[in-house]
């Protein structure tokens, strides 16, 4: 009986211990994870020397000037970065996209915002950011900004919009569906279905139907939103899924997830580059981005139901 009695009261320990650990370590969950020390379902190649000549971080842009009237010039420079996905990056993909195209839109937008991330600090460094910068070159010449001179790199929007862009080019995403209107050519069929009109260049006229903030900020659904100095609950985090929109007219940034755990990447901002450059917990990246101002969580894809997650296992 005392036997029974020990075993008992030892059995209540071990219960107690092990729900104090699951308490802790949900309270102490890393606020980062490290991208380069966990499996990836679209590995990052190893760097040849061919390929770190043609495309680096200090390469600078050839000035060009484009009409835009038949009096008026943009001059300035435009990027490369249709070259290196070209070159480098659709050479990486290709073994890929059959086991991706079976997947659906959200495991889709999730492995190639990683594998964009991945590959751009790859070539250009931690912090890849260009003024001006998308990945399929529509963007207007640039004439001043954050590393307007260089030929590779990434704005914000352009970063946000790559795994959309790359979805669609490989026939991932078909263009006329919801899912792709962070895309350019989404976003054409959009503004042509709609009377949004593309204004991003430079002299606020067309450029391409390249997507830039305050255009982002107008299109998608509305998730939800977080005033100034506002707080994420439990629920809104849990309806976070990857591939959503997290900002607002003047910045934005991306969810992905890692074992079931969504986390926020972008392209220049604050937060990620506080975080050494590595993905941050959504909860703790919208807490330090509403520090600022409002934000909101748009979304284009179809809300995830149960099917098989990338990048984590299964639900």
């Amino acid at each position: 009986m005392k036997f029974q009695i020990k075993w008992k009261i030892f059995g209540e320990y071990l219960l107690a211990a092990v729900l104090a650990l699951l308490v802790y370590l949900l309270l102490h969950r890393p606020v980062t994870i490290n991208l380069t020390t966990m499996p990836l379902e679209i590995p990052i190649p190893p760097k040849t020397a061919l390929a770190v000549h043609q495309f680096n971080r200090e390469i600078k842009a050839r000035q060009i000037s484009i009409p835009v009237t038949a009096d008026t010039f943009l001059t300035g420079c435009r990027t490369s970065n249709r070259a290196f996905y070209t070159l480098v990056m659709q050479p990486a993909l290709k073994p890929y996209l059959p086991a991706l195209a079976k997947q659906p839109p959200t495991e889709i937008i999730n492995a190639l915002t990683i594998f964009c991330y991945g590959i751009y600090q790859n070539y250009f460094g931690p912090e890849f950011y260009r003024w001006g910068g998308d990945l399929m070159d529509l963007d207007d010449p640039q004439a001043e900004g954050v590393r307007w001179e260089s030929s590779f790199g990434l704005d914000c929007s352009g970063f946000v919009a790559a795994p959309y862009e790359i979805a669609v080019d490989c026939g991932l995403i078909k263009p006329t569906s919801e899912g792709a209107l962070f895309s350019s050519k989404g976003f054409k069929l959009h503004c042509q279905r709609t009377d949004l009109n593309d204004s991003g260049g430079r002299l606020g006229g067309g450029n391409s139907y390249r997507l830039d903030t305050p255009e982002l900020a107008q299109i998608g659904r509305v998730i939800f939103m977080l005033p100034k100095d506002g707080k994420p609950t439990h629920v809104q985090i849990k309806r976070l899924q990857p591939g959503d929109l997290v900002g607002g007219a003047g910045h934005f940034g991306i969810i992905i997830e890692i074992n079931k755990i969504p986390y926020y990447l972008e392209s220049g901002g604050r937060v990620v580059p506080e975080h050494d450059y590595k993905p941050v917990r959504a909860d703790k990246a919208l807490i330090s981005l509403a520090t600022k101002r409002s934000i909101t969580v748009r979304r284009s894809l179809p809300d995830r139901t149960g099917a098989r997650r990338l990048n984590g296992g299964k639900k």
